[in-house]
């Protein structure tokens, strides 16, 4: 597809759907938009690798506000690949009449210093939090939390980025040093049971589905894996769940998918943050449920009707595929396991997502092993399945 400053004349009767960002997320959704006769217009940077080749790329950047004017102007509804965008520009096109969904509004609670407060003065259960600029501040928190302190960015952070764990006064204050004056939020150190995540849609028009509620497993503050199952949760865990996903979709005005995390402790379920887009937690939707994640964001924020969030098979495993001194492209090939794989067409560098695989079935535990062992094969980490085919 082609690349360009300009806009290219749309088709007559055509929805036309601007992503801003080029990443896998954008490459997923547009996948799923374009098998429904979408046109789709990605908004990318040099450095956007996810769909290029594939689909319409305005060339600008996600921070710009005349390249996010100028993909507005083209298109009929703008939506996100992710959440790192000016807000006042974002706020500037919806007050000159372009449909933007998730909204400012949306997007500001992706600060997590605001986001925590208003989660917290609403009533929704969170972790011991506070604001912190200085070692004072945070030597208080510790006092009535303990060490450590987790210190986490308000803006910018994802996959472990922007999150730091202070072992001690000494640690919290090289890290409040390189925040340059920037406040941070300050988190109890909790000792979880697990966590979970819970996708709610909500479209334009209203309609409203809810993804069953899933464990996450977290590796270095990455998701490193996904379980969906039936009777891998109790009851409770799930309804306690699906329940506070409702209360932030609701809090937050919410259009499109809206990832809700959560810490188990104990036996409380609370909100640890929220992404507005589709979400690595929901990436087995593809192959595990009706209508993927990416196909529902699509219809919520183009205010079609929602597509079946039910699953598909009573045991699905995703595996993100992590970059290593491998790169994933050249053993797709070798991996013979049932298992369905995602490459994302983004260059290899250690610890990047740049794939995952899913796997479903009725026995859950081998479901997850063999999604398991094909994720490790691509990353050169197992041996290759012997097929016996000869060349």
């Amino acid at each position: 597809m082609s690349t360009s400053s300009e806009p290219r004349p749309r088709e007559p009767h055509t929805t036309v759907l601007g992503m801003v960002g080029g990443g896998q997320l954008a490459r997923m959704t547009a996948l799923d938009a374009a098998r429904l006769g979408v046109d789709v217009r990605v908004l990318a940077g040099a450095s956007d690798q996810g769909v290029r080749g594939l689909f319409e790329v305005v060339d600008g950047a996600h921070d710009d506000p005349a390249a996010l004017r100028r993909l507005a102007d083209q298109v009929d509804v703008v939506t996100f690949d992710h959440e790192l965008v000016p807000l006042d520009a974002i706020a500037a096109l919806e007050a000159d009449g372009h449909p933007v969904r998730p909204s400012s509004t949306t997007l500001s609670f992706t600060d997590k210093l605001h986001q925590r407060q208003a989660f917290a003065d609403a009533g929704l259960p969170v972790p011991p939090f506070a604001r912190v600029t200085s070692t004072d501040e945070v030597e208080t928190f510790a006092a009535a939390h303990g060490w450590p302190v987790v210190l986490k960015a308000p803006r910018g952070g994802y996959d472990g980025r922007g999150v730091s764990v202070a072992e001690d006064l000494a640690a919290a204050e090289d890290m409040l040093t390189a925040a340059a004056g920037r406040p941070l939020l300050a988190e109890a150190h909790l000792d979880l049971t697990m966590e979970l995540a819970v996708l709610v849609v909500t479209s334009a028009t209203g309609q409203r589905a809810v993804y069953d509620v899933v464990e996450s497993v977290q590796v270095d503050g990455m998701c490193r894996e996904v379980h969906a199952a039936d009777g891998h949760l109790s009851v409770s865990m799930v309804a306690e769940g699906r329940r506070l996903g409702e209360r932030v979709a609701d809090l937050v005005e919410s259009v499109g998918v809206l990832a809700v995390e959560l810490f188990v402790v104990g036996d409380e379920v609370l909100v640890n943050e929220i992404a507005p887009r589709p979400h690595n937690s929901g990436h087995h939707t593809i192959d595990g449920c009706v209508t993927s994640q990416f196909e529902n964001h699509a219809r919520a924020v183009l205010g079609w009707p929602l597509g079946s969030v039910a699953p598909t098979a009573s045991s699905t495993v995703m595996v993100n595929v992590v970059g290593t001194d491998v790169d994933p492209r050249e053993r797709a090939a070798l991996v013979t396991e049932d298992v369905r794989i995602h490459l994302y067409g983004k260059s290899v560098r250690p610890g990047r997502k740049i794939g995952h695989v899913t796997a479903t079935g009725t026995d859950h535990d081998e479901v997850a092993a063999r999604a398991r062992r094909a994720a490790a094969i691509l990353e050169g980490s197992a041996p290759t399945s012997d097929t016996g085919a000869t060349t």
